[in-house]
């Protein structure tokens, strides 16, 4: 039986425990304000894809906790789902390190952004990691209760994706299939890169300007007659920087509209993306993972974004004032 490890239990998290759990895993998942709640409850998954689930994963709340409880079995993986700040994955790391045997684990990040992997490739270089970009639209409800509607795809590849070894493809491979054994949507790719860009059209483009006007998607391409304009101006910078790194052939103008499309055909009043949530329950918000890394990439290659710089200019006061207020 394959043994893994949740690293972060928030809605994404939760969701992929339950396909891994139906994929036969034998899972453990780390807790921390929702401990008591996921011991005395388990999770509950209110899916339009999956139906209603309710999952009982093995759930502890200290590393030393999980460390010794599988110190004669290590994990074969290491999910980590938590949001991509700077600080978290300074903990993530530090965390996993007495967790993570050396040629062994494999580590799978599925997180937002660009630029995620470089800490855990740093830290971990005898271990095999996997980069992961999700669409899976999902909230807490409930303590450990969450909502999941529309749509659950996987992108998979190993990281870095130009040097990976036979064995990193293979570890790749072996947990798309769990994906899908569990009745998930995963797809598996040689440079997955190219889909963590595709993302970013809508991601940077959407968390600021949602977090910042408090109106969700929908809501905001319809209070202005200016609005959807400058929404397909933010996208088409970040098409812009992709095309400048040499992602050119992939990411392309169609795809901009495909977003646009996307939004449009939402039922009132759209969707509330992460950073709006974040924002709404004074949460540290992932700033410079969605937006200010693409902002670097640009400046790096002489790309001129005015639109997305003054988006993160404003996004990094907000997330100043938030972070302000919870001292």
């Amino acid at each position: 039986m394959v043994n893994i490890l949740i690293f972060g239990t928030g809605s994404v998290g939760t969701v992929y425990a339950m396909i891994l759990l139906n994929a036969g895993a034998n899972l453990t998942c780390l807790c921390r304000s929702n401990l008591e709640a996921a011991k005395s409850h388990g999770f509950t998954i209110k899916s339009s894809i999956f139906g209603e689930q309710k999952i009982f994963p093995t759930v502890v709340g200290s590393i030393q906790e999980v460390a010794d409880a599988n110190s004669s079995s290590p994990f074969d993986f290491v999910v980590v789902s938590t949001k991509a700040t700077s600080q978290s994955a300074v903990a993530a790391v530090t965390s996993l390190r007495p967790l993570v045997k050396a040629h062994f684990t494999t580590i799978v990040l599925i997180q937002n952004g660009i630029g995620i992997e470089n800490s855990f490739h740093d830290a971990f270089p005898d271990n095999s990691i996997i980069s992961g970009v999700t669409y899976l639209p999902t909230s807490r409800i409930g303590q450990t209760v969450y909502s999941h509607t529309e749509t659950q795809i996987l992108h998979l590849g190993p990281f870095p994706a130009g040097r990976a070894s036979a064995a990193e493809r293979q570890h790749t491979d072996d947990f798309a299939a769990l994906i899908r054994a569990g009745g998930g949507h995963a797809l598996v790719h040689t440079d997955v890169q190219v889909e963590r860009w595709k993302k970013l059209i809508g991601n940077t483009t959407w968390n600021p300007i949602c977090a910042l006007s408090r109106c969700r998607d929908l809501e905001f391409l319809q209070s202005s007659v200016l609005a959807p304009d400058f929404v397909r101006r933010v996208m088409l910078e970040v098409v812009a920087v992709a095309n400048a790194i040499g992602y050119g052939e992939h990411i392309q103008l169609s795809a901009v509209e495909s977003q646009m499309q996307r939004s449009a055909a939402r039922s009132w009043p759209g969707v509330e993306p992460s950073m709006m949530s974040d924002m709404s329950h004074t949460r540290t918000m992932e700033v410079e993972a969605i937006v200010g890394q693409v902002v670097q990439v640009a400046k790096g290659n002489g790309i001129d974004v005015p639109r997305l710089e003054t988006l993160y200019v404003l996004l990094s006061g907000l997330d100043w004032a938030l972070k302000s207020k919870k001292q």
